[in-house]
């Protein structure tokens, strides 16, 4: 259970605190605090678990230099913390710029405490109201479920007077839909196009068959629409055994596709891709795709209707997609990969296409180098909303051929004084340099992807030149520099000792 941040900014002793936020504006409002916390540990991030509130006095933070600082608050990001307060009251200091941007960057709101605010009382009033709130859910969930439980002894399974009690109950559109996107019932208000859901996998016989989504409204308690699911989902399954049975196509499609995420190969692959309708000796690719945080995307459905041959199962905020190609070409792989950008385009979706594979026994390959390549793309801050193994084959390869040590030996001989410049001063040296390399060294282009004027590209490649000792072009420096960029894009960190 959470409680949005802004509401805890709004009032309570939180705002005898005057608090400002003064980064990372842009996601306070759809930023969730599970737990208020209060430290000055510097290396707290592995200790929190996400959706915290931090509170800190900031002694041991604003003594730090700017890159220290921009770390800490990365290392907060990377682990959900929901917001950072620091107190500046009475120490006659301010936020630094650099602090400030890298927590912009982060997507990390970043407030100051410009009063003393007594930190164990805002732990106290916000967690109290915090753990009163899923109190409430939990007895709201129990009454539902047992309602439900009634209604079933009492008037049979049938599921649309189901769907109906809990649509009426929680004020939420509910629906019920087969694994293929198919709507098997449905019940409450329609919901806006981008209205917040929950939802959950409903099995029959162990198989999953169906998913249970709540979809709410601008004011849904989502985390009270989650504990229902937990609650309802069971009760639902048990309405829905008695009514609909997966056929054994499509359990085989489902089993294919849950043994390919698990690795698995072997003469089983080979039985479920024929009971499934998939030629074993055919080309195909596999694809991940990853649900928004927050919205709702009926991405099955989209997915199905841009690629209608491909096979897709769910878990979780995840889609595992085998899409058969006709031929093992790359004209093939680019229509697939244009395809499943289209049905992502505009939803906040994101998600990876895998290397082609040219039978279904290098499936689990396929579908392994895709979540690498999601991965890779994310941290790389990729333009495009799903990426493509092909992008990413320097990545993937040295991640899995290259030791730490030579890794880091290649980017420091190659980059180190480069990346030491953008750690110290919070630059986009390294980023710059990656676009002017892919486009072929070409200015106009690279300062139009960089949304640069032309001149202020030229100056950021002066700069870069200096770093590197000179114009590497026509020294047949660009190789080494392309791979080393694409280290350093894939993840890769200097030595400690060689970070300055």
């Amino acid at each position: 259970m959470s409680l949005r941040l802004s509401e805890i900014l709004a009032g309570g002793v939180l705002a005898a605190g005057s608090p400002a936020v003064v980064a990372g504006a842009r996601t306070v409002s759809r930023a969730r605090v599970r737990w208020v916390h209060s430290s000055e540990v510097l290396e707290i991030a592995p200790l929190l678990s996400g959706g915290e509130l931090l509170l800190t006095g900031g002694t041991a933070l604003l003594a730090l230099k700017p890159a220290a600082q921009a770390e800490y608050v990365w290392s907060l990001a990377s682990r959900g913390v929901a917001a950072l307060a620091v107190e500046t009251a009475g120490s006659g200091r301010h936020l630094p710029p650099e602090l400030m941007a890298a927590a912009d960057a982060a997507g990390l709101p970043l407030i100051e405490l410009r009063q003393v605010v007594p930190f164990v009382e805002v732990a106290e009033e916000v967690n109290r109201r915090i753990v009163s709130a899923q109190v409430a859910a939990l007895r709201a969930a129990d009454q539902l479920s047992q309602a439900l439980t009634e209604r079933m002894a009492s008037s049979g399974t049938a599921l649309e007077p189901l769907l109906e009690q809990v649509a009426d109950a929680l004020g939420v559109h509910v629906r019920v839909l087969d694994t293929r996107g198919g709507l098997l019932g449905a019940a409450g208000p329609e919901p806006e196009e981008d209205a917040d859901r929950r939802a959950a996998e409903l099995a029959v016989n162990g198989i999953g068959v169906a998913h249970l989504e709540l979809v709410g409204g601008a004011d849904a308690d989502l985390e009270t629409l989650e504990t229902v699911l937990t609650r309802v989902r069971s009760i639902v399954s048990l309405a829905l055994a008695r009514h609909s049975r997966p056929s054994l196509v499509r359990v085989a499609e489902d089993e294919l596709l849950r043994l390919i995420g698990a690795g698995g190969g072997g003469e089983r692959l080979i039985e479920l891709s024929q009971a499934g309708g998939i030629d074993p000796e055919h080309p195909l690719a596999m694809a991940v795709v990853r649900r928004p945080a927050e919205g709702h995307v009926d991405t099955e459905q989209r997915t199905r209707r841009a690629l209608p041959s491909t096979l897709v199962v769910a878990h979780g905020d995840w889609l595992d997609i085998l899409m058969p190609l006709r031929a093992a070409t790359h004209a093939e792989r680019a229509e697939a990969l244009a395809a499943l950008r289209s049905a992502g385009a505009g939803t906040g979706l994101t998600g990876a296409l895998g290397p082609t594979a040219p039978t279904v026994r290098q499936a689990a390959f396929s579908l392994a180098e895709a979540r690498t390549t999601w991965r890779l793309g994310r941290s790389a801050k990729w333009p495009d909303a799903v990426y493509d193994a092909s992008d990413f084959l320097v990545e993937r390869m040295a991640e899995r051929s290259l030791s730490r040590g030579v890794v880091d030996a290649l980017v420091e001989e190659t980059l180190g004084e480069l990346v030491r410049l953008d750690q110290r001063h919070g630059g986009d040296l390294v980023r710059t340099l990656d676009v002017w390399l892919s486009t072929g060294c070409n200015a106009t282009e690279s300062a139009q992807v960089l949304f640069l004027e032309r001149q202020s590209l030229h100056k950021r490649l002066r700069r870069i030149f200096q770093a590197l000792g000179g114009d590497p072009r026509g020294r047949g420096q660009l190789a080494a520099l392309s791979l080393a960029v694409r280290l350093v894009r894939g993840g890769a960190q200097l030595r400690d000792d060689a970070r300055g």
